[in-house]
C-alpha cells in the first residue's frame, strides 16, 4: 500500500477517541492479553461483540485455539495494564487476575465480558473476531474510563465537581 495513504489513515483515525480494552485468554503458563481499541457491540439478541486483531497477534491465535476469552473495559487508573499488553512490558504487574469458568479477567475493570469465539473473518492485515457473550459483570458504578485519542492516553475533563464520570450499571447506553 502507498505509504502516504497509510500515514493519512493513521493520522485521521487518531482523531477518533476510543475506550481502551484488554482482551485476555488462558495461555500456556497463565493469562495472556492484548490491548485493543477496536471493540464494538454487534447485537443485543444474542449478545455479540467484535474486535480486530493483527494477523500476527499471539493472543488472537490463542483465542482461536481455546475458543473463550474476556473483554475488559479498562478504567482510567489501569493505563499500566494497557501499556503492558500493548507490547511495553512493565517488570512488576500492578493488576490482579481473576478467573471465571477458565477465562481470565482483570480486577478493577469497568466491565468484563466473558465470551466464546463465534466467528472470525479476514480484514486486510487484521482479523475480525466476533464473540458471543456468555456472562457480563462489573462494579455497580463505573469509574472514569481509560481513553485513547491522538496517539496517547487521555482523560475526560470534568469541570463540575458533582459530575465524577460515574455511571450506574443500569443506565441505558445503547439506543440503536
Amino acid at each position: 500500500m502507498n505509504e502516504e495513504i497509510v500515514q493519512d489513515f493513521r493520522t485521521l483515525f487518531r482523531r477518533l477517541t476510543t475506550g481502551v480494552t484488554l482482551i485476555a485468554v488462558t495461555g500456556g503458563t497463565g493469562p495472556i492479553g492484548m490491548t485493543v481499541n477496536s471493540l464494538t457491540p454487534v447485537s443485543l439478541d444474542p449478545p455479540l461483540l467484535l474486535f480486530c486483531a493483527s494477523l500476527t497477534s499471539a493472543t488472537a491465535k490463542r483465542i482461536a485455539t481455546v475458543g473463550a476469552f474476556s473483554v475488559n473495559l479498562l478504567s482510567g487508573n489501569q493505563q499500566d495494564v494497557s501499556t503492558h499488553h500493548a507490547g511495553r512490558p512493565i517488570p512488576e504487574p500492578t493488576w490482579r487476575w481473576r478467573e471465571t469458568a477458565g477465562v481470565p479477567w482483570i480486577e478493577g475493570a469497568n466491565a468484563i465480558f466473558r465470551c466464546r469465539l463465534l466467528a472470525e473473518h479476514p480484514g486486510g492485515d487484521h482479523r475480525i473476531l466476533i464473540g458471543r457473550i456468555d456472562e457480563m459483570f462489573g462494579p455497580a458504578t463505573a469509574t472514569t474510563p481509560l481513553l485513547y485519542h491522538g496517539g496517547k492516553y487521555v482523560r475526560l475533563p470534568y469541570d463540575d465537581p458533582d459530575q465524577s464520570g460515574e455511571q450506574r450499571i443500569d443506565e441505558l447506553w445503547w439506543t440503536g
